[in-house]
């Protein structure tokens, strides 16, 4: 079943947008900015894609399916939306980025297409490239891994999807979170390995 996330944004249902960045992307950002070309997938309404942009990122990329998530979305000088697919992107985008920030996209995806998402992108990095994450691995009370979207995830999932593409270099429970996903999110930094 394919989630239909042009009509969820149309009827007002995107209980998933805050209204702003999330609070530990811009604790990150304090103190380690992102540098160079970012591709931040399901960006959604945006608002990660400018808080990167504003710490300094040379130009962000906010990349969603749905056209209504993004349309009227403020953009700044270095930031640019674009309708598409991550598991289909331009071949324009293949080891064309510095960073990719994962926010709430992974969650988004079925058990049975997240290898495809780490593959793409593995892709859209550079040999090097780092790939920050804000993973929401428990977005369900219900330990039933089919139930969502959101789908819940594992930290040992994480550890085995992304081993054969990423070194790990830092992971951590952010001490800052939006209401109700306090405790239940990850925050990994990955390098993508080169070839």
């Amino acid at each position: 079943m394919t989630t239909d996330w042009e009509a969820l944004y149309q009827s007002g249902e995107a209980g998933w947008d805050k209204g702003a960045a999330a609070p530990a992307l811009l604790a990150f950002l304090a103190e380690s900015p992102l540098k160079g070309h970012v591709l931040v997938p399901g960006c959604g309404r945006g608002h990660d894609v400018r808080a990167i942009a504003a710490a300094g990122a040379d130009e962000v990329i906010g990349l969603d399916l749905a056209p209504s998530a993004f349309a009227g979305a403020e953009t700044l000088a270095n930031t640019h939306f674009i309708l598409g697919d991550l598991f289909a992107l331009p071949a324009e985008f293949a080891s064309a980025f510095d960073a990719v920030f994962e926010h709430t996209c992974f969650c988004a995806i079925p058990r049975e297409r997240r290898d495809d998402y780490v593959q793409a992108v593995a892709k859209a990095l550079k040999p090097g490239g780092l790939l920050l994450a804000l993973f929401y691995l428990t977005p369900r009370d219900n330990p039933d891994l089919t139930l969502g979207p959101p789908f819940n995830a594992s930290v040992e999932e994480l550890d085995a999807r992304f081993a054969e593409h990423f070194t790990l270099l830092r992971s951590e429970t952010p001490t800052v979170a939006f209401p109700g996903r306090e405790n239940r999110e990850v925050l990994r930094l990955y390098q993508r390995r080169g070839d």
